[in-house]
């Protein structure tokens, strides 16, 4: 009888320790081009991005889905990042729309990752529908899938869906070194 107390004993404490997670571990970092972190847990989008919410229609690999999400380019934009055209036209070839030489990695606790350019998650360039999950049909993420995932809504596979993302972060990108060529 002591036996199955104690059984159930460490089951319940499981169990509790599952559902009730440290909110330290439900949060997830955004970093600029210059180094700079933004830590981001569901709450603080939920209060912060507020007029951002929305509910949004997506197919995952098991099926069609809604989630309570917002847009990742609205996530990175009140993390200090560029997220709109800037028009220079007086600028060299060489930096004009220099906004649009940035990609963005989105990564997950379990190592998976993600990337995409900062012009297609631009509204008014790209315009991709790229969301940060904070629910999906109503009901919190799975402990594996959450606190938040990634929803590239657009895309025709579910393939760069991000599960549990860990860390956003922005990526400058360089043209590759070339050399002059040789004329035949």
């Amino acid at each position: 009888m002591k036996q199955t107390r104690l059984i159930a004993g460490v089951i319940l404490l499981f169990v509790s320790a599952t559902l009730h997670a440290d909110p330290a571990t439900d949060a997830m970092t955004v970093t600029d081009a210059a180094g700079k972190a933004t830590e981001w847990t569901p709450a603080k989008i939920k209060t912060e991005l507020a007029a951002e919410v929305t509910t949004v229609a997506y197919t995952g690999k098991d099926g069609k889905h809604t989630a309570t999400a917002v847009p990742l380019a609205s996530l990175l934009k009140a993390s200090g990042v560029t997220t709109q055209l800037k028009p220079d036209p007086t600028a060299a070839p060489k930096v004009k729309h220099a906004e649009l030489h940035y990609a963005v990695t989105v990564e997950g606790r379990d190592g998976y990752y993600t990337v995409f350019s900062i012009g297609e998650l631009m509204n008014d360039v790209g315009n991709a529908k790229v969301w940060v999950a904070l629910d999906v049909d109503g009901k919190p993420l799975p402990a594996a899938d959450g606190p938040v995932t990634l929803i590239a809504a657009d895309d025709q596979k579910p393939a760069r869906s991000v599960h549990a993302i860990s860390k956003i972060s922005l990526v400058k990108v360089e043209p590759p070194a070339t050399e002059p060529s040789e004329k035949k």
